[in-house]
C-alpha cells in the first residue's frame, strides 16, 4: 500500500473513532411518548416504562391489533427494545412509507427480549401478523433517541449450537445465588461458549428478569429456559412426579447431545438447603453423564443429534476434588476491573422481585457458591484445581 494511501486510511480511522467517542447516547424518551391502539387494548400504557415487569400492557384478541408510538416534538428514534410478556411469533414492526405501514423488523422467535433498530423515524407501530386472531402483550418499552445505543440495551445473539460450558439450574437467580460468577468469569472474561439451562418455567417477570441478569453478567447468546412444572418440596420423588421423571431426564439427554458442553455445572446433590427441583438438576445431569454416549438410550435424539460424552461435570458443594474460587479477590478485566463477586451481585440485583428475599449471592458461608466438585470425566483427575477447563484442549 502507497504511503499517501495508508495515511488516508488511518487518518479516515482516526475521524471515525473520534466522531465514535463524541457521539452522545441514545436517551429513553419512552414516558414522553404518545401511544394510541387498537380498539379493545389496555389503556394503561404507563405499564410500558415503569421499570417492573408486573404489569403488562395487553392489546385486544384481533387479526390487525397494534400498539403506536409517536416520538416527542423534535426527536426522532434510533430504535425500540421490546420486553414481551410471551414468547410471540407473530408481530412485526412497522413504519410510515408513502401514507401506509410497512413492515421492517418480525418474527424474532422464541426470544422474550428484542432490539428492532429504526434510525430517523418520528412513529411507529407494533403490530400482530397473524392470519388469525391474536394479541400483543408486552411488560416494557424502551424507545430511544438518536444516539449511541447504550451498553444496557439488549441485542441478543442466538443459543449456541456448540457449547463450551452448560449451567444447568432451577430457577432464576440461582445461577448466582449458588453458582456465583461462574457466568462471567467463564464467560465475558475467560471467552467460553457458555449455555445457561433453566429447567422449569418461570412466570413472566422472573424470565425477564433472568435475560437481564445475564445481559449484566456478560451473556449475549440466548439461554435455555425448560417448560417443566415448578413447585416448592424437598422430596426429590415428589418434584420428579410433579415434572414428570422420564420427560425431564430425556430432555437432559437431549440436551446434552445437542449442544455438546465439554463441562457441565449443575446445583448440590442435595438441592443445597434441600430444594427438590435443585436436587432434579443433579439428578437429571448424572443420569444424563451415564446415557448420552450410548445409542441405547433415548433413540430419537441420538438419531438427531449424535451421541455426546460430557468430559467434565462439576457439582456445587460436591465434596471430592474440589475446585474453589475466590470470588472478591478474582478482578475482571472485561468489567473494568470489578471483582467477579460484584459482577455476580450486579447480575443477581437485576431479579428485582427477589430482592425482599432471605437469598443473596453467598460466598465463605453456607451454601457457599465459591466450591464446585469434580463428579466426573473422562479426561483425567485435576492436579491444580483451579479451573474446570483443567485438561481440555482450547480448541476441544
Amino acid at each position: 500500500m502507497k504511503k499517501g494511501v495508508l495515511f488516508g486510511v488511518l487518518a479516515g480511522l482516526l475521524l471515525a473513532l473520534s466522531v465514535s467517542a463524541g457521539a452522545e447516547t441514545a436517551r429513553d424518551l419512552t414516558k414522553d411518548c404518545t401511544f394510541s391502539f387498537s380498539k379493545g387494548s389496555s389503556r394503561k400504557t404507563e405499564v410500558l416504562y415503569d421499570g417492573r415487569y408486573e404489569g403488562i400492557w395487553i392489546s385486544n384478541k384481533a387479526k390487525n391489533n397494534y400498539l403506536e408510538v409517536r416520538l416527542p416534538e423534535g426527536e426522532t428514534c434510533s430504535g425500540v427494545q421490546i420486553k414481551w410478556a410471551d414468547i410471540n411469533r407473530k408481530w412485526c414492526v412497522e413504519v410510515e412509507q408513502d401514507g401506509e405501514w410497512a413492515a421492517v423488523d418480525e418474527f424474532k422467535t422464541e426470544m422474550l427480549t428484542t432490539w428492532t433498530p429504526l434510525d430517523g423515524v418520528t412513529a411507529f407501530r407494533i403490530a400482530s401478523h397473524s392470519n388469525y386472531p391474536h394479541d400483543l402483550k408486552i411488560c416494557e418499552l424502551i424507545v430511544l433517541s438518536e444516539g449511541e445505543r447504550p451498553e444496557t440495551i439488549q441485542v441478543w445473539e442466538p443459543t449456541y449450537e456448540k457449547a463450551d460450558l452448560m449451567m444447568v439450574i432451577a430457577h432464576p437467580d440461582d445461577e448466582y445465588v449458588f453458582m456465583g460468577a461462574v457466568i462471567p468469569y467463564y464467560g465475558a472474561e475467560r471467552g467460553k461458549k457458555v449455555l445457561v439451562v433453566y429447567i422449569t418455567e418461570s412466570s413472566t417477570y422472573r424470565r425477564t428478569e433472568l435475560l437481564d441478569g445475564l445481559w449484566t453478567a456478560g451473556q449475549r447468546s440466548y439461554p435455555i429456559t425448560g417448560k417443566f412444572y415448578d413447585r416448592y418440596t424437598m422430596d426429590l420423588a415428589v418434584a420428579y412426579k410433579k415434572v414428570g421423571k422420564a420427560k425431564v431426564q430425556a430432555y437432559m439427554i437431549e440436551l446434552f447431545r445437542h449442544y455438546k458442553p465439554e463441562v457441565v455445572v449443575t446445583h448440590d446433590i442435595d438441592g443445597e438447603y434441600g430444594h427438590g427441583l435443585h436436587k432434579v438438576c443433579a439428578d437429571i445431569v448424572i443420569n444424563a453423564l451415564k446415557k448420552s454416549g450410548k445409542a441405547k438410550y433415548e433413540k430419537k435424539s441420538a438419531k438427531e443429534y449424535g451421541l455426546w460424552e460430557v468430559k467434565k461435570c462439576y457439582i456445587h458443594l460436591y465434596p471430592k476434588d474440589q475446585v474453589i474460587f475466590d470470588w472478591n479477590a478474582m478482578e475482571l478485566s472485561a468489567f473494568g476491573g470489578k471483582t467477579a463477586y460484584e459482577v455476580a451481585d450486579a447480575a443477581w440485583h437485576c431479579h428485582l422481585s427477589q430482592q425482599e428475599t432471605k437469598y443473596k449471592v453467598y460466598v465463605n458461608e453456607e451454601y457457599d457458591s465459591q466450591i464446585f466438585g469434580l463428579y466426573h470425566t473422562t479426561v483425567g483427575p485435576d492436579k491444580a484445581h483451579d479451573d474446570f477447563f483443567e485438561n481440555i484442549p482450547e480448541d476441544a
